[in-house]
């Protein structure tokens, strides 16, 4: 089986005559956003969602709910699952709808058991039916184990590949551009697209939120500089150079790094479009920094909360390059980097804390 279907947030329209092309165009399901965070933190609720459920069940498609996940712990995570199934119930969901967890932030250390206990939780709220959704490097990279959710439905994104290598997936998000443009996905086995939804909306008390913290996880390939650290000592434990990490890291003077700092420290130089969050980092900051808006920063990274980033976050940044950084190639200087931009070699020298203007990095980024 190979039925389609797609999943919908506050992005995409709510309207009926949205729904009936979407089925023209061959959808038998859609899995609609509900919520994201928890309500104790961004509390946030799609406010498209009651009319997308509406009018999805209206045309005769089967559907589905998601939560986007930014739980930090197994204690966040049971938060946010009843947040999530306090709006279920809001919105008169039957206590067998399919309820997903969308889990692609990697926000928990151990995010395999926060991942686990969020579904546990909703199950235990009246909600029988639950899955987890996520990209296919989080499985085979060992962050979340599909083997490990039981019987639980695993929907896979999976994009330019002609098999996903997940033997028990339930289903494949296999485009982010397909049916009227948007998320499309396979049901392998029937579960978003078949039958109808019935039963009862749940009864069970849902407990007030735990007070928890919410400190994020460090992005993985990441390292965050402790006191007596070198760059070079850095390199060593983590088998590159300082030379190489400091390109990578857009680092002016390898003699200087500071308590705190947030270093990639896997990979090559590259002109990927992202900034690890340092420090006293404002989401407003990094926009200015980068040239960018921060209604752009929170779109392209499914921020919930603006004023809610955390050390160590990894930030997509838009564009092919940064509009006011530029990655040294070979043969450049910093007096003709500058020259090229209308500046002076000894502004971006100390803009950008290079004390031997004589010594820059090929894939070192500099700020303009």
């Amino acid at each position: 089986m190979r039925n389609q279907f797609i999943d919908v947030s506050s992005y995409q329209p709510d309207t009926v005559a949205f729904f009936q092309a979407v089925k023209a165009q061959g959808a038998l399901g859609v899995v609609v956003k509900l919520t994201e965070g928890s309500e104790d933190g961004s509390a946030y609720v799609n406010p498209r969602a009651a009319a997308q459920i509406r009018n999805a069940l209206a045309v005769g498609l089967r559907v589905s709910c998601y939560h986007f996940a930014r739980y930090t712990s197994v204690a966040d995570a049971q938060n946010e699952a009843r947040f999530f199934v306090k709006i279920a119930k809001q919105f008169g969901m039957y206590d067998d709808t399919l309820m997903i967890d969308d889990a692609e932030v990697h926000s928990a250390a151990d995010y395999q058991s926060a991942s686990l206990a969020f579904l546990q939780e909703v199950e235990a709220l009246g909600y029988k039916n639950t899955g987890i959704y996520s990209m296919k490097s989080f499985f085979t990279g060992g962050i979340l184990n599909s083997h490990g959710f039981d019987s639980r439905k695993i929907w896979i994104a999976g994009y330019g590949v002609t098999e996903l290598g997940i033997d028990n997936a339930s289903a494949w998000q296999y485009s982010d551009h397909s049916i009227m443009g948007i998320d499309t996905s396979y049901d392998f086995d029937g579960a978003f697209t078949t039958g109808s939804v019935s039963g009862n909306v749940p009864q069970v008390v849902i407990p007030e939120p735990k007070p928890v913290q919410h400190v994020g996880h460090p992005a993985s390939g990441t390292y965050i500089v402790q006191p007596g650290d070198t760059l070079s000592g850095i390199a060593e434990k983590y088998g590159t150079t300082y030379q190489n990490l400091a390109a990578i890291n857009g680092i002016g003077n390898p003699n200087q790094i500071n308590v705190g700092q947030v270093l990639k420290v896997t990979g090559k130089a590259s002109n990927e479009n992202t900034y690890f969050v340092q420090s006293g980092d404002t989401l407003s900051g990094i926009a200015v920094k980068f040239g960018t808006t921060v209604s752009d920063l929170v779109s392209r990274n499914h921020i919930a909360n603006p004023n809610v980033i955390y050390v160590g976050q990894k930030l997509y940044l838009a564009g092919n390059g940064q509009s006011n950084a530029y990655t040294v190639q070979a043969g450049d200087t910093l007096s003709g980097i500058a020259a090229k931009f209308g500046k002076t070699w000894q502004s971006l020298a100390q803009k950008n804390g290079i004390a031997n203007p004589s010594v820059i990095f090929v894939g070192q980024t500099i700020q303009i």
